[in-house]
C-alpha cells in the first residue's frame, strides 16, 4: 500500500502543470510515506496502467527537453536545431543515380514532434509501442555535391546550397526493452514491426547544371524519385533506421537511472 502512494506521488508529478519544467520529487524510503488508506474499488490492474502511463508520459516530455534544450549533465547540446558536419546519400534507383553529399547541415522541427500512441507493457515481455510524427522538418546545408545520372547517359551534376523540406513524417515501432549492464537502466534490445510514412519531401537545391530552370528540373526529379525509392526498399530502410536507433540510442539511455522505476511494476 505505501508503494502504490509512492507511485502515484509519481503519476501526480507527470500529469502537473510544471511538467514541462522537469520538476520531478523522489521518496527514496517508503518507511517514511505515512500509511494511506486507498479506495478498495480500484483495482490493482487499473492503478497499476495508470502509474505505467503517467511515468511514460513524464519520460516523453524529459526526453522532449533534451532534444529542445540539451542536458550539462549528460555533455548532450541541444538536438533541435541539430547541426551534421556532413551526410552522404546515394540513390541508386535505375532511372536516375544520384550522389549527394551535403555538408554543414542544419535540421529544425524534431523537438515538435507529436506522440499518437505510446504504450509500455511488461508482460509477457517488456516492450514499448510507439507511434509518433513530425510535423515539419527543414533542413538547410551551406554547400552540396551533386553528381549523378539520368538513363545512365543523360549527366546530372552541380554545387551550391540546398534546403529540404519534409511534413507529416510518421513512425511506428515496437521496442523490446532490457536492462542495461550494470542494472540501472532501461535499454533497447531490438526493434521489431517498425513502419515509416513520408507524405511530403520538398528539395531545392541551387547550381545544378548552371541554375535557372534546370534546377527546377531536377528538383522535381529527386523529390519523385527519391520517395519512390525510399518506398521501393521501405523494409531495407527501416532495418537501417532501426539499427541506427538503437546505437545512437543506447549510450543515451545508459546514463540515465531508469531501471528502478520500472523494476517494482514487474
Amino acid at each position: 500500500m505505501k508503494f502504490l502512494l509512492v507511485l502515484s506521488l509519481c503519476a501526480l508529478a507527470a500529469a502537473a502543470p510544471q511538467l514541462d519544467g522537469q520538476r520531478v520529487v523522489v521518496v527514496d524510503s517508503v518507511d517514511s510515506a505515512p500509511e494511506v488508506q486507498l479506495d478498495a474499488s480500484v483495482s490493482d490492474v487499473q492503478g497499476r496502467n495508470i502509474l505505467i502511463n503517467a511515468l511514460v508520459r513524464q519520460l516523453i516530455a524529459y526526453i522532449r527537453n533534451i532534444i529542445n534544450n540539451g542536458s550539462i549533465l549528460f555533455g548532450i547540446p541541444p538536438l533541435d536545431p541539430l547541426y551534421l558536419k556532413e551526410y552522404h546519400l546515394q540513390v541508386p534507383a535505375g532511372l536516375i543515380n544520384l550522389d549527394l553529399q551535403l555538408k554543414n547541415i542544419e535540421m529544425t522541427g524534431i523537438g515538435g514532434f507529436v506522440v499518437h500512441t505510446s504504450t509500455l507493457n511488461l508482460r509477457p515481455q517488456l516492450t514499448f509501442e510507439l507511434d509518433i510524427s513530425v510535423p515539419e522538418l527543414h533542413v538547410s546545408t551551406e554547400i552540396y555535391d551533386l553528381n549523378g545520372d539520368l538513363l545512365t547517359a543523360i549527366p546530372i551534376y552541380g554545387n551550391g546550397k540546398a534546403r529540404f523540406e519534409v511534413k507529416n513524417f510518421r513512425f511506428q515501432a515496437k521496442l523490446h526493452l532490457g536492462q542495461s549492464e550494470d542494472g540501472k537502466s532501461i535499454i533497447i534490445d531490438r526493434i521489431e514491426n517498425a513502419a515509416f510514412q513520408l507524405p511530403h519531401f520538398k528539395s531545392e537545391i541551387e547550381g545544378a547544371i548552371g541554375g535557372g530552370d534546370i534546377d527546377a528540373i531536377v528538383n522535381a526529379i529527386v523529390e519523385e524519385v527519391l520517395i519512390g525509392y525510399i518506398n521501393r526498399f521501405h523494409g531495407a530502410v527501416v532495418q537501417y533506421a532501426s539499427h541506427a536507433i538503437v546505437s545512437f540510442g543506447n549510450p543515451i539511455l545508459e546514463q540515465l537511472d531508469t531501471w528502478r522505476f520500472i523494476a517494482p511494476l514487474m
